[in-house]
């Protein structure tokens, strides 16, 4: 079930609370270029491309995603 209010997106870099002490993991942050969208990439590979989803899209992955057991 989607939040009511949700979290604000992050300026720099997040990496997921899973990702452990290496990092490696998808990251994402708000876009520097664009409203309302999120920019996601692989923290592995800084320098890399990244996908650039609107916000309501990726809220609605991360929604999916929490109902998975990891």
């Amino acid at each position: 079930m989607p939040s009511s209010t949700p979290r604000p997106l992050p300026d720099e870099w997040t990496t997921s609370s899973y990702s452990g002490q290496t990092g490696d993991c998808v990251r994402w942050r708000q876009s520097r270029t664009r409203a309302a969208h999120v920019e996601v990439g692989d923290s592995k590979n800084p320098d890399g491309p990244t996908l650039t989803l609107p916000e309501e899209q990726w809220r609605a992955f991360v929604d999916f995603a929490k109902g998975f057991e990891v």
